[in-house]
């Protein structure tokens, strides 16, 4: 400031002004100093304009406008202020247009470009603003193309344009532009690929190329296509693998490798495959407890290990393997209720922990034990009415809570119970009509409410009624 004083029209004392004053906003918005680091991007901007007036062709100055635009865009979208970070995008995108319209192989340019449409299409996708989103990530990935022409061997490069990638792809998916999403995945993956060839250790990549696969073979897996989805999770594991090679103790390898490894059971399960659908299943808990020595109150690991066990359980269960099955049930709901010891008011871990403890109900109904049912059905209800006293209209809740009730009536009815039988069928009833009051259009739960109503008709009025 001292020295535009003395020469106000001074270009690099006008951008070395904006470079601190940009040092100075990040600082102040680590430090939750949002309100005084929103000023202080704005007058970084504005001392880049006041150089851009003396010198509209400054490469320099254009790239570091652009830069502090975008990293104002950031954080007003961090603090849900979407309107005017789109804005900030913009202005960004027009600045970095503009130096490349003077160097049109400026790479520093064009990388900077290739981000901020990256950031700007997540931004639009959180907006539902999804044709504007495809088209920001088709410009990114131009602009990555544009910069990889000229350093064709840039790992980072080859990176990011491999993320931008899987997120169009990801966003095509959930429009049902499934061929656009299949082939938009195969390019991350050789985008992946690519960087792997010119940096084989670089667990960033292979995490990347992991994540990926996985994400393709979930839609493979989805749109019937079982033998392609099979070896695309085989390949992300490969992928898992070569980082925890690298890096035994990976966290992220970890959890996303059994992450690769449920699904893969679950679409062997799906085809009968059940000899190795346990394996995948006891290989998956294996990398969650491996996760769980290095962060042993990570709730994602800790449900997602419950869920694996559950779905272990399930399918021993299916197979007869009545003994396994319990214990598989038994771990679950230890591991739902580690989770619950960190989160006591998550109401997804309540539900999922109500689902496991009705699983085992019903096992123990059909083992003829019939008082561990009884207990289990109790402690499922428990565990949905805690699920919505924190959220009344969360409808797996809901339709789970009235499915538990009317098998603990139907254990109540064969123990010899009408009374407390009929309570809880009335129960069911009752959770059955919330779940159509906030979900009309599933047939499945309408089906079940209305053929209960009927078997209760059935029973009687005067029965009913006592």
């Amino acid at each position: 400031n001292s020295a535009l004083i003395i020469a106000p029209d001074d270009i690099w004392a006008l951008t070395n002004k904006g470079i601190a004053l940009q040092s100075l906003s990040k600082l102040q918005a680590k430090l939750s100093e949002f309100e005084a680091a929103k000023q202080s991007y704005f007058e970084a901007i504005a001392a880049y304009n006041s150089a851009l007036i003396i010198a509209p062709d400054d490469i320099w100055a254009l790239t570091n406008k652009g830069i502090a635009l975008q990293s104002l865009s950031e954080l007003q979208a961090g603090l849900s202020e979407f309107e005017a970070a789109k804005q900030s995008y913009f202005e960004a995108l027009a600045a970095y247009n503009s130096a490349l319209f003077i160097v049109p192989d400026d790479i520093n340019a064009l990388k900077s470009k290739g981000n901020l449409l990256q950031s700007l299409g997540e931004l639009q996708g959180r907006l539902n603003e999804f044709e504007a989103a495809k088209q920001s990530y088709s410009e990114a990935i131009a602009a990555f193309n544009s910069a990889l022409i000229i350093a064709p061997d840039d790992s980072i490069m080859l990176n990011t344009k491999g993320i931008a990638l899987q997120s169009l792809s990801e966003l095509q998916a959930g429009l049902s532009e499934f061929e656009a999403a299949k082939q938009s995945y195969s390019e991350a993956i050789a985008a992946f690929n690519s960087a792997l060839i010119i940096a084989p250790d670089d667990s960033r990549l292979l995490h990347n190329k992991g994540n990926a696969l996985r994400t393709l073979g979930k839609l493979q897996a989805k749109l019937s296509e079982f033998e392609a989805a099979k070896q695309s999770y085989s390949d992300a594991l490969a992928a898992y693998n070569s980082v925890l090679h690298i890096a035994p103790d990976d966290y992220y390898a970890l959890k996303n490798k059994g992450i690769a490894l449920l699904k893969l059971g679950e679409l062997q399960a799906k085809l009968s495959k059940f000899e190795a659908a346990e394996q995948s299943y006891f290989d998956a808990i294996a990398a969650y407890n491996s996760a769980l020595i290095i962060a042993p109150d990570d709730n994602y690991a800790l449900n997602n290990k419950g869920y694996a066990l559950q779905s272990l359980g399930d399918l021993q269960a299916q197979l007869s393997e009545f003994e396994g099955a319990k214990q598989s049930y038994f771990d679950a709901i230890a591991t739902y209720n580690s989770a619950l010891l960190i989160a006591p008011d998550d109401y997804l871990i309540l539900s999922i922990k109500g689902y496991a403890l009705q699983s085992l109900g019903d096992l123990q109904a059909e083992l003829s034990e019939f008082e561990g049912a009884k207990q289990s059905y109790f402690d499922a209800i428990a565990a949905f009415n805690s699920a919505l006293i924190i959220a009344p209209d969360e409808i797996y809740a809901l339709n789970n809570k009235g499915i538990a009730l009317q098998s603990l009536g139907n254990l109540q009815e064969k123990l010899v119970d009408r009374q407390e039988a009929l309570k809880n069928w009335q129960e069911a009833l009752e959770m059955f009509n919330r779940y159509l009051a906030i979900a009309p259009n599933n047939d499945w739960v309408r089906n079940m409410r209305d053929l209960l109503q009927e078997y209760l008709d059935n029973l009687g009025e005067d029965t009913v009624s006592s």
